[in-house]
C-alpha cells in the first residue's frame, strides 16, 4: 500500500502541468508582451514622474535635492497655476459639454434622413476635418481667424460690421480654440453615436410609434437610454483628450494673450524644455494625472449607473 501511494504521488508531480494549467499558462504567455510594454512605457514612468515631482534641480544636470512636497506647495501657491487650472477645465467642460450636444444631435438628424447617398455626403463632409493633421488645422485656423487679414473678419469688413477679435483677445482666445476643436472633432464623435443609433432594435420604435408616444419622449425615453453606453465612452474619450490639449495652443497662441489660453499640458512643456524646470513640471504632470484620474471615477461612479448596457 506505501508503495501504491508513493507511486500514486509520483505521477501526481509528474502530471502537475495539467490541461487547465497549461491553458493558463499559455494566457499569460500571450499577454506577456503587453504587460511588458505596459510597465516599461506606463507603470515605470509614473512612479519616475511622481519621485521627480519630490526633487529640485535642472533638466541638463544630474544633481537632484529631495524638497518633499515643496513643488506641490508652491503650485497651489502661484496665481499663474491656478489661472492655467482654470482655464483647462474652462476649455474642458465647455468643448466636452457643446460637443457631445452637436454630435449627438447631428447623428440623431442623420439616422432619420431616407436618403442614404445623402447621408453618405453629408457623414464625409464632417468626418473629413477629423483625419487632416491639427497642426495643418491650427495653421489655416490661424490665418481664417487673424484681426487683420483673417478670412473672417475681411468679410465681416465687407459688410461693414466691426472685426472680431478671435485669438487677439484674452476675452475670446479660448473660446476660438474650442471652437475650432468642435469643428475639428464633431465628425469623429457624430460617427460613433450614429453607429450606436443604428444598432438600436426597430422594433421598439415601432411599438413607439403604435402608442403614439410623442418624438421628444422617445428620444429622451428610448433613444438615449439605448445609446448611453457610447455616450458614456465617447464623454470620457474627449475629456481626457481635452485635457492633453497642447498643439492648438503651441501653435496658435503660445498661451497668450495674457495667459488666457494656457493649459497644464503646455505649461509642463513651458516648464520643462522652456526654462528647464524639472521638479515644478513633473509636479504638473502629476497634478494633471490626478486631476484626470479623479475625473474618471467619478464618471463611472456617477454617470456610469445610468448607463443602460442591453
Amino acid at each position: 500500500m506505501a508503495v501504491k501511494a508513493q507511486n500514486k504521488q509520483s505521477l501526481q508531480k509528474k502530471h502537475w502541468l495539467n490541461h487547465d494549467r497549461k491553458d493558463a499558462l499559455k494566457g499569460y504567455m500571450l499577454i506577456l508582451p503587453a504587460i511588458a510594454l505596459l510597465c516599461v512605457f506606463t507603470i515605470y514612468p509614473i512612479f519616475y514622474l511622481i519621485g521627480s515631482s519630490m526633487h529640485d534641480g535642472s533638466l541638463l544636470s544630474k544633481k537632484r535635492n529631495f524638497v518633499a512636497f515643496e513643488n506641490f506647495i508652491d503650485l497651489f501657491h502661484s496665481v499663474d497655476f491656478m489661472i492655467t487650472l482654470k482655464n483647462t477645465i474652462i476649455y474642458s467642460v465647455g468643448l466636452v459639454a457643446i460637443l457631445m450636444v452637436l454630435a449627438t444631435v447631428f447623428a440623431v438628424w442623420v439616422n432619420g434622413k431616407t436618403q442614404k447617398h445623402l447621408n453618405s455626403v453629408t457623414l464625409a463632409a464632417v468626418f473629413t476635418p477629423h483625419i487632416v493633421s491639427l497642426v495643418s488645422v491650427s495653421t489655416v485656423f490661424l490665418w481664417i481667424m487673424d484681426p487683420q487679414i483673417g478670412a473672417i473678419n475681411f468679410v465681416l469688413r465687407t459688410l461693414g460690421l466691426k472685426p472680431f477679435p478671435f485669438l487677439a483677445s484674452s476675452k475670446t482666445a479660448l473660446a476660438s480654440l474650442i471652437g475650432m476643436m468642435i469643428w475639428k472633432s464633431l465628425g469623429y464623435y457624430s460617427l460613433l453615436i450614429l453607429a450606436a443609433l443604428q444598432g438600436v432594435p426597430k422594433d421598439i420604435y415601432e411599438a413607439a410609434e403604435i402608442d403614439d408616444t410623442p418624438k421628444i419622449r422617445v428620444f429622451f425615453r428610448i433613444t438615449l437610454p439605448m445609446i448611453s453606453p457610447t455616450l458614456f465612452f465617447t464623454t470620457i474619450v474627449a475629456t481626457i483628450s481635452s485635457f492633453q490639449v497642447f498643439e492648438t495652443v503651441n501653435l496658435m497662441t503660445q498661451g497668450g494673450p495674457v495667459n488666457s489660453t494656457n493649459t497644464l499640458v503646455y505649461l509642463i512643456y513651458s516648464d520643462a524644455f522652456k526654462y528647464l524646470k524639472l521638479g515644478p513640471a513633473s509636479a504638473e504632470g502629476v497634478v494633471l494625472l490626478g486631476f484626470v484620474g479623479i475625473l474618471t471615477i467619478i464618471y463611472f461612479a456617477f454617470l456610469g449607473k445610468k448607463v443602460h448596457y442591453q
